[in-house]
């Protein structure tokens, strides 16, 4: 049983890797900033990543042997200096912080921005695909470079102090309860709800892009957090495949029958191109494979709508960007 610290829990990607973690039986911390969220599992910890008094004071003398950092504004706000404030400044805090107390291992969620892939700047077709971890990097927005600087920041305190991190580029990730980088999929589960017309995050049905599944992204960060041969290393984090529009559409309409699929979503990642990631660094070092399919996904957001989930989270929903850090 490890003792763990998930920094951003009450987030999309947070509450997911913290309910993965309570029911493996670890002794489960979540800091964030906001009021304990209902049904949150493990012990709260209230405070502002931005601010090192708060984090201090809301973590003391506390010791842990894993961090996982969730925390990031989840898109551009249109502030550089609050993103840099948050994504950079807040992740440093907790880098030293993990320093100061020897945490065995820190891991980051970062993203595939950090490569340049990022919806609201032009596509750039990759120079190959694949793309594994050792293609450039070249961020051209203030979201995607911020992501990729802190890697660097990460990996800085790897070279330079020893601290073991790892840094996992997601993907766009899919599952049911969408907020902050998720509050597309919560307008998705709003129109597949309703069971006349869904748009998919496609210009085109001939589009191909690559997503994962909340519960991979939570079981990559939890083998991150234990395998050796995770420290000090860049992986992507995608799903089994990537996925055309065409199929896409095919699966939705095979979860709801009847229901008319459009494309133009605004946020395609490769915005009617192509754009494939690879896992076998994954799979090689970490022993590690994502295990959900994009028709999983699908069902699991279709069975959290009929279990009532948009009625209950309705009142949690993150809309706005410029809202900041849940969590």
């Amino acid at each position: 049983m490890a003792k763990c610290l998930v920094i951003g829990g009450s987030g999309y990607i947070g509450r997911e890797l913290v309910r993965q973690l309570a029911a493996r039986g670890d002794e489960v911390f979540v800091f964030g900033r906001s009021e304990r969220p209902q049904d949150m599992p493990g012990e709260w910890l209230q405070g502002d990543i931005t601010q090192a008094n708060t984090i201090e004071a809301a973590l003391g003398d506390l010791k842990f042997d894993i961090i996982h950092h969730v925390a990031s504004l989840p898109g551009d706000t249109g502030d550089p200096l609050q993103m840099v404030t948050v994504n950079l400044l807040g992740l440093t805090h907790l880098l030293i912080y993990a320093r100061a107390t020897e945490v065995k291992r820190f891991v980051l969620s970062s993203s595939i921005s950090a490569y340049e892939w990022y919806p609201a700047t032009k596509f750039a077709a990759p120079d190959y695909m694949p793309v594994d971890e050792e293609h450039p990097s070249r961020p051209k927005d203030i979201y995607a470079s911020t992501k990729r600087i802190q890697e660097i920041l990460a990996m800085t305190f790897y070279h330079q102090y020893g601290l073991a991190v790892t840094a996992l580029r997601l993907t766009a990730v899919v599952g049911p309860g969408g907020r902050g980088g998720g509050r597309g999929w919560r307008e998705f589960a709003e129109m597949l709800a309703a069971g006349e017309a869904v748009q998919i995050p496609h210009f085109s049905l001939d589009e191909l892009c690559h997503y994962v599944d909340l519960r991979d992204v939570a079981r990559m960060h939890i083998v991150a957090g234990e395998h050796p041969k995770a420290s000090g290393e860049v992986f992507n984090c995608c799903g089994p495949g990537p996925t055309r529009g065409s199929e896409f559409a095919a699966i939705i309409q095979g979860v709801t029958p009847g229901i008319q699929v459009n494309t133009g979503f605004p946020w395609s990642m490769a915005q009617g191109g192509e754009i494939e990631f690879d896992m076998s660094k994954a799979k090689r070092l970490l022993d590690f494979a994502p295990i959900y399919s994009l028709q999983d996904t699908i069902q699991s957001i279709k069975d959290w709508i009929d279990g009532g989930g948009l009625e209950e989270d309705r009142s949690q929903s993150d809309r706005a960007y410029s809202s900041g850090v849940r969590g």
